[in-house]
């Protein structure tokens, strides 16, 4: 072996803090980037998209809940505009929606449980 092939010690071990640095560094990022993340999703379960219907290629009708009243939005790309407001006994359930028997959803779900039934 020619001895410039081989790696001193001194050279691995200035790799080797090197390599702690960035890893120290990323480690940092990480955590402050989640901190950032944790602060801003502190009332996060007070807002949340109920439902929304596509009007077109570029329009919805979005209902919004925010805490007991909610809202219906127009959403367009240039603007987000409030078309009326729900509360108390106006505001809207979540509708559950149940299959009949002779549905392809029905038959879908019963063999994704495994009961299938010739």
């Amino acid at each position: 072996m020619r001895q410039n092939e081989i790696i001193s010690s001194t050279d691995f071990a200035s790799w080797a803090f090197g390599l702690l640095i960035v890893l120290v560094i990323f480690a940092i990022c990480v955590w402050a980037i989640r901190q950032l993340q944790s602060a801003t999703q502190i009332g996060g379960d007070r807002l949340q998209i109920v439902g929304g219907l596509s009007l077109g290629m570029r329009e919805k009708l979005v209902l919004v809940q925010a805490g007991k009243k909610q809202l219906i939005l127009g959403v367009t790309p240039s603007r987000i505009e409030m078309l009326h407001v729900l509360e108390g006994e106006d505001c809207l359930n979540k509708i559950t929606f149940e299959p009949s028997e002779n549905s392809f959803a029905y038959k879908l779900k019963q063999v994704m449980k495994g009961k299938v039934d010739a």
